[in-house]
């Protein structure tokens, strides 16, 4: 960025004579277009304005945004009719800027001097002198100097300081381990739930999780991982058909279920074995009744057809 150089201004420089003039014949355009050329003025070498070239004046009115031949009757006026600037065959400038920036040299040659012999341990001439008395004017000066340093250095200090605290607040959030591989900061998980709903939020660290366990992959930030590529393959699975949480083991439903099938088909085998059982006994008792051969062995004998079913 290129200095911003100071030169004073007087809040009543409107009320000047001289301007006012300009003003009654340009306006408040033309008190623009002055304060344009000298501050111009001040960036120059010399702080006067070099008008030989046969485009000078095209340069001030791309300044001024008027056209050159506007540029130059206003400026001849201010020169010729107004008495604002000063000439000669080649330059033109501001008297009163000249006068000004005289002083401030002064002024800032006297505090360069001073501080050197402050710093530079200088012997200090005898009191009473006039050249003491100069030098009192030199150390006010030098002290402005000096403190108005501080005071500059102490606020970037605080300004860097206050960068610096910022980012070690950020770099030190704690951050909570949601899986194996996963750690995320509080505030990041809320955020992806805010978003994107806890099941997907879950379902994102589960696949984060097991692609850095797999492939032991690091990244410097989770939360940037899963919101660079595993949150477009969460959209993918559910285009496809969704995808099924796991549910954790319970390990009372599953087996009384299966218990519960079991003692049903039992109990059926139980009451058809007990029916045949029965039918089988009455077929012995008839057998016995009418004497035919075999029948009356019971429990110890070849037993008869229905046997094979009967619950042993």
């Amino acid at each position: 960025m290129k200095e911003a150089y100071y030169f004073s201004h007087d809040s009543n420089a409107r009320h000047d004579p001289k301007i006012t003039a300009m003003r009654g014949v340009y306006g408040s355009e033309g008190y623009g277009w002055y304060w344009i050329l000298v501050e111009m003025m001040r960036e120059s070498d010399g702080y006067k304005l070099d008008m030989r070239s046969k485009y000078a004046y095209y340069a001030f009115a791309s300044q001024m945004q008027c056209g050159s031949d506007t540029a130059h009757k206003f400026i001849q006026d201010c020169i010729t009719e107004f008495d604002l600037f000063a000439a000669d065959e080649t330059h033109f400038w501001s008297a009163s800027l000249l006068r000004r920036m005289e002083k401030k040299e002064e002024k800032s040659e006297k505090a360069r001097k001073a501080a050197e012999a402050r710093w530079g341990k200088k012997t200090a001439p005898d009191k009473g002198s006039s050249e003491d008395v100069g030098n009192d004017e030199c150390d006010l000066d030098a002290n402005a100097y000096a403190y108005e340093s501080k005071n500059d250095a102490l606020k970037e200090s605080k300004v860097k300081e206050s960068k610096r605290n910022k980012n070690k607040l950020k770099n030190n959030t704690p951050k909570i381990k949601f899986a194996e591989f996963v750690s995320l900061t509080q505030d990041e998980y809320d955020k992806l739930v805010l978003a994107h709903s806890e099941d997907r939020t879950k379902r994102m660290i589960e696949i984060l999780d097991n692609y850095k366990g797999s492939k032991g992959k690091k990244y410097a930030s989770d939360y940037r991982a899963i919101l660079n590529w595993v949150v477009k393959r969460v959209e993918e699975e559910e285009q496809k058909g969704g995808y099924r949480q796991a549910q954790p083991f319970g390990g009372g439903q599953a087996a009384s279920s299966k218990h519960d099938a079991n003692s049903q088909a039992q109990a059926s085998q139980d009451s058809w074995s007990f029916t045949d059982s029965g039918s089988n006994q009455q077929d012995r008792q008839e057998g016995e009744r009418r004497g035919l051969p075999g029948d009356s062995q019971g429990s110890t004998g070849a037993g008869s057809k229905y046997d094979m079913f009967v619950r042993r």
